[in-house]
C-alpha cells in the first residue's frame, strides 16, 4: 500500500496543476520583433507625434522598444505613453500571468545639481485614463517613481480571476517629465526601455475529464489492493 500511494499522490497533484494557456499579447517581445507593431504611441494625450519621443533600439535579439522625454529631439511637455488593448480572453476563474522585463535610464542624476527627476509608471488603464492594479483594484502596477539613473526591473503579477472575459482594459507604460516648482525641467533626457512582455492564461486548476476518471480508477484500483490485503 505504500508503494501504491508514493504514486498514487504525485501523479493526482500533477492533474490539478493550473496549465498556462498560449500568448495574450501582441508583439511583446521586442528584443526579437525590434518593431512597435501591436502598441499605440501617445504624447501628452493627444496621440501619436512626429519625432524620437519612440524609438527602437539595438539589434535583432537585443532591440527594445524605447520611449524617451526631455531630449531635443521630443515633442512631449508632459508625458509619453506606449500602450496596448489586453486580450483577457478566458474561461471562468482563470487568472493572467502578466511579466514585464524594463529598465529605465536619465542622462543626469542626484549628483547632478541641476537635477530634476523624471518619472516613470506601469498600470493597467480601463480606458477612462484611470489606472488600477493587478486585483483591479485603484493604483498601478509600478506606481510612479523617480528616474535617478539607469535601474532595470523584470516584474509579474498575477492577475485577479474578476479580468477573465473583460474588454477595454490596456497597459500602459508611461514616461513623465518632471519638474521644479516653476514648471520647468532639467532638460537632461530620459528613457524607458522594454525587452519583453507577456500575457498568458491560467487556467483554473479543475481537472479534465479523462483525468478525473484516471484518479477514480486509481482509487477504486487501491480499494481492491486493500480488500485482497486483508
Amino acid at each position: 500500500m505504500i508503494k501504491i500511494m508514493k504514486y498514487l499522490i504525485p501523479i493526482t497533484a500533477f492533474l490539478l496543476l493550473p496549465q498556462i494557456q498560449a500568448a495574450m499579447i501582441t508583439n511583446g517581445n521586442f528584443a526579437d520583433s525590434c518593431s512597435f507593431d501591436g502598441w499605440h504611441q501617445d504624447t501628452d494625450g493627444v496621440g501619436e507625434l512626429p519625432g524620437s519621443d519612440f524609438t527602437v533600439s539595438g539589434t535583432a535579439g537585443d532591440c527594445a522598444g524605447a520611449i524617451h522625454a526631455d531630449y531635443q529631439d521630443t515633442q512631449v511637455f508632459f508625458a509619453n505613453t506606449l500602450f496596448q488593448e489586453l486580450d483577457l480572453t478566458g474561461a471562468d476563474n482563470s487568472r493572467f500571468l502578466l511579466t514585464l522585463d524594463f529598465s529605465v535610464d536619465s542622462e543626469l542624476t542626484s549628483a547632478d545639481p541641476s537635477f530634476i527627476a523624471d518619472y516613470f509608471a506601469v498600470g493597467l488603464n480601463d480606458g477612462s485614463g484611470s489606472y488600477f492594479n493587478e486585483t483591479g483594484s485603484p493604483g498601478y502596477l509600478a506606481a510612479p517613481a523617480d528616474i535617478d539613473g539607469f535601474s532595470a526591473f523584470n516584474l509579474s503579477f498575477e492577475l485577479s480571476s474578476a479580468f477573465a472575459g473583460q474588454s477595454g482594459w490596456f497597459l500602459d507604460f508611461q514616461l513623465g517629465i518632471g519638474a521644479d516648482i516653476n514648471g520647468d525641467s532639467d532638460a537632461g533626457g530620459s528613457t524607458l526601455a522594454i525587452n519583453r512582455v507577456s500575457l498568458t492564461e491560467i487556467a483554473a486548476e479543475v481537472p479534465e475529464p479523462g483525468a478525473l476518471l484516471l484518479f477514480m480508477l486509481a482509487v477504486a484500483g487501491l480499494s481492491g489492493f486493500r480488500r485482497v490485503a486483508s
